[in-house]
């Protein structure tokens, strides 16, 4: 398989060709005057097809563009697959959104927008489309999808074919849980369209999902469902402090710390909320108001390292690459506003992690790990969750803890890593540089490209040029 960069544009016949292609790509692939099945996303027709002599542009015949629904101008990669005698235009991503607002074109999306704008835009100028659409916009009986496409800055709604693969950012986990979901979900897979990202990972699930492998044991803290005063009762005389984390919960939210003391058990909650009990039946019966029957977890709690009593663990976001391989994208340190969570949406912080592992402390020991040994462990815990877990994963968001000894362990696993454009901040007089594209970006788009048959190859090392002797 090999593709070529194009430009669809439209003609108006005057033969009984169909599409004429540049002479250069007819060329590439052997190809004669002949008839091939042309295909964009869900759609194909048979279309004859002969060369000209424009270089770098597809004409089409428009009846066969409205029938593949095929967008003019805009610039695509061709792929000829041989032994299908076909002609498939892409890549062309689909992007599953909870919702959008059509009546601003130039920020439907919201806060994550500028997310939005950088996909598209980079997918096009590397040659290629997407569409960002909701569960409602797509009739699966007309293999059609009327989404939200960006051209010339803004987003405008057009009528698509079913993508080649789907980007799933629903942010609704009720919605992802729904039985109208799970039927989609069905329905993407009967139709071969690579769905990833399939769901919300619960930390319960995580947890299950790894402690049966044996190279994921030693970085998983004790974990036990949350149920009764007994489950309570066993993690605070096993371990000092145990915190409360709701299975389903994100960014921090619901987060509760317990620590058994001298004179019994204390509660605390991020902000500086505090209370103490005599006893674990007291405990338990306000813990159980405070988390209203919702499922809970306790964890093990961890001497983290930190800085001024405020704790620091490391964000690592592992993607699949343009070989459909993990890969560690990004690394960053993250500080907490108060003793209990480091999320930055609860107010936290960003370092850059080697400035962190300098920084923090108290250590224990001499072990200490480096920035390497953070990405490999992530590696290691993404491969194996996703030999573990049923569903199409193609990135997450490994949040990890070192202890004072230079442990590390696994805190949570995120599978909708945030899409905010958080960085990590200068030093004073330092100027912020040109915006480049953002590199977790740049990744997603390989690996859809990847999966819809357009995979990218590396770019070629420069070579040194040798000195000779005169």
């Amino acid at each position: 398989m090999s593709y070529v960069p194009t430009i669809i544009q439209p003609y108006e016949p005057k033969s009984e060709v169909d599409l004429y292609l540049p002479q250069a790509h007819m060329r590439k692939w052997n190809l004669s005057t002949t008839t091939l099945t042309v295909q964009f996303g869900s759609k194909k027709v048979q279309a004859r097809v002969s060369s000209s002599d424009r270089k770098g542009s597809t004409l089409i015949r428009p009846s066969v563009a409205q029938a593949l629904h095929l967008p003019m101008g805009i610039p695509l990669l061709a792929s000829y697959q041989a032994n299908h005698q076909s002609l498939v235009f892409g890549p062309y991503v689909g992007i599953l959104v909870s919702t959008y607002n059509a009546q601003f074109p130039q920020s439907p999306f919201g806060p994550l927008t500028s997310f939005f704008n950088e996909s598209a835009d980079i997918c096009r100028k590397r040659g290629g489309i997407i569409c960002a659409f909701r569960l409602q916009d797509v009739n699966w009986d007309a293999g059609i999808v009327r989404g939200l496409v960006r051209r010339g800055g803004v987003w405008r709604q057009k009528v698509l074919p079913l993508p080649q693969c789907i980007y799933n950012r629903l942010v609704s986990r009720q919605r992802e849980r729904s039985e109208q979901m799970s039927n989609w979900v069905g329905r993407c897979k009967d139709a071969n369209i690579p769905f990833f990202n399939e769901q919300f990972l619960n930390k319960w699930h995580v947890h299950s999902a790894l402690e049966n492998q044996e190279a994921a044991e030693p970085y998983l803290p004790k974990m036990v469902c949350y149920q009764s005063q007994e489950e309570l009762q066993t993690m605070l005389e096993s371990h000092r402090m145990v915190y409360a984390k709701p299975a389903n919960g994100s960014m921090g939210k619901g987060i509760i710390r317990l620590r058994r003391t001298e004179q019994g058990y204390q509660f605390a909650r991020p902000g500086g909320l505090s209370k103490t009990f005599s006893s674990i039946a007291g405990l338990h019966q306000y813990l159980s108001r405070q988390t209203k029957n919702k499922p809970y977890l306790l964890q093990q709690g961890l001497l983290l390292i930190g800085i001024q009593n405020r704790p620091t663990d490391f964000r690592i976001l592992v993607q699949k690459n343009r070989k459909g391989e993990w890969a560690v994208t990004s690394m960053v340190a993250r500080l907490g506003q108060n003793r209990i969570v480091s999320n930055i949406s609860r107010g936290g912080s960003m370092l850059p992690p080697l400035q962190a592992l300098r920084l923090c402390g108290p250590w224990a020991g001499t072990t200490r790990p480096t920035p390497q040994t953070l990405g490999a462990v992530a590696l290691k815990l993404s491969v194996l969750l996703e030999e573990a877990l049923p569903g199409h994963y193609a990135e997450f968001g490994v949040d990890l803890g070192v202890d004072v000894r230079g442990h590390v362990w696994l805190l949570e696993v995120n599978s909708k890593p945030s899409k905010s454009a958080n960085t990590v901040p200068l030093p004073d007089g330092v100027e912020q540089p040109p915006r480049r594209a953002r590199p977790s970006v740049v990744r997603m788009l390989e690996y859809a490209a990847y999966v819809s048959g357009f995979p990218r190859a590396a770019k070629a090392k420069p070579t040194a040029k040798k000195n000779r002797r005169r």
